[in-house]
């Protein structure tokens, strides 16, 4: 499989993975045969791009951290509880949820080789669950990678799944403004970690940790960011692992105020706030295990070359081995001698 945008998509390609909605609901399935209306449909959605299977890159394998399955549950049971607030209905037992987030545990705990390959697919509507969803299991990631317990691993993944809960409670044209808020709305916008925490305390029996995370997660390292400006030392661990991973995906999403960003540049956001926002031992997991291209992912080489991402090295994000596109020969750029003089110039997406 490879990645592409929207924009190159042409009729007759084969849909690499089924494309789900917020509530993962299958908009499409996997091996569909795109038309010029499922062309339109996807750009409709504002998607920015899908995988597709074609004889280049048949035999690109992506490992997943997280098995589609349980991450499709995982989008329906978070739309489910936040979409409770909304209507005011009863609020639903915790059962499923719970053992959703063990599945999410034990994926992540199965397949902690795996490098995070973070390249989401993703309809533009209901941001909230996607993010939710995603911060939960990058939490989970990052917290298994710096050998936290299986139960801490659980807490940091439902915070992760809740932590922007409050934001139900703030009115939907604060959150999707396109400019810069007033210090009034700032102010509004600033108090839903709080109400996130009461709310999941008035209304649920998770462990305390899970909503005193939910309320820590805009704290900084330093001890300035909010509610409280309470600093590193003062915070949970997974309060600050959700921390970072809400920025990460936050500024790798397309929203209605910015666009996507690339891991890649968000990363070096994140390491040049190390120590600021960011508690230093995180970025370093992050900076050694997340992808900063992603495999099926075309590249642009420092030779003018370009090239599909086909796999990635722990340690060595900035080296993975590629496929050219002009005659299928595989290089290493770790390993391989001859392309030690490369690098990579641009992420084609």
């Amino acid at each position: 499989m490879r990645y592409l945008p929207v924009s190159q998509l042409k009729e007759g390609m084969i849909l690499g993975q089924e494309l789900q909605d917020a509530s993962g609901r299958m908009l499409l399935e996997k091996h569909t045969r795109l038309s010029k209306e499922n062309i339109s449909y996807i750009s409709f959605l504002e998607v920015s791009g899908i995988y597709i299977e074609d004889d280049f890159s048949k035999d690109v394998e992506i490992k997943e951290v997280i098995q589609p399955e349980v991450k499709k549950v995982s989008l329906h049971l978070v739309s489910e509880i936040f979409g409770q607030l909304t209507d005011e209905s009863d609020m639903a037992e915790t059962k499923d949820f719970q053992e959703n987030v063990q599945n999410v545990v034990s994926n992540v705990l199965d397949n902690r080789d795996v490098v995070y390959n973070l390249m989401e697919v993703r309809t533009y509507d209901n941001y909230t669950y996607f993010h939710s969803v995603n911060v939960g299991v990058l939490s989970g990631v990052i917290g298994a990678k710096m050998g936290l317990v299986e139960e801490e691993l659980q807490k940091a993944v439902t915070a992760g799944f809740l932590h922007d809960i409050g934001k139900v409670f703030v009115a939907p044209e604060l959150i999707n403004a396109p400019r810069r808020l007033n210090e009034e709305e700032r102010i509004r916008m600033m108090d839903h970690p709080r109400e996130g925490s009461s709310f999941l305390s008035d209304n649920y029996r998770f462990h305390p940790d899970v909503t005193k995370a939910v309320y820590e997660h805009h704290e900084w390292y330093d001890g300035g960011g909010y509610p409280c400006r309470k600093n590193g030392r003062e915070t949970l661990l997974i309060s600050r692992i959700i921390k970072a991973a809400d920025v990460y995906d936050a500024m790798t999403s397309k929203r209605p105020y910015h666009d996507a960003y690339l891991p890649s540049e968000v990363l070096e956001y994140i390491m040049g706030r190390s120590g600021m926002e960011f508690d230093p031992e995180i970025v370093k997991t992050m900076v050694q295990e997340l992808c900063v291209y992603p495999v099926g992912c075309e590249v642009e080489l420092s030779n003018g070359e370009k090239a599909l991402v086909i796999e990635n090295h722990k340690g060595y994000s900035l080296r993975p081995t590629v496929k050219l596109m002009s005659n299928g020969r595989e290089l290493d750029l770790t390993a391989d001698r001859n392309a030690w003089n490369l690098t990579i110039v641009k992420l084609m997406v």
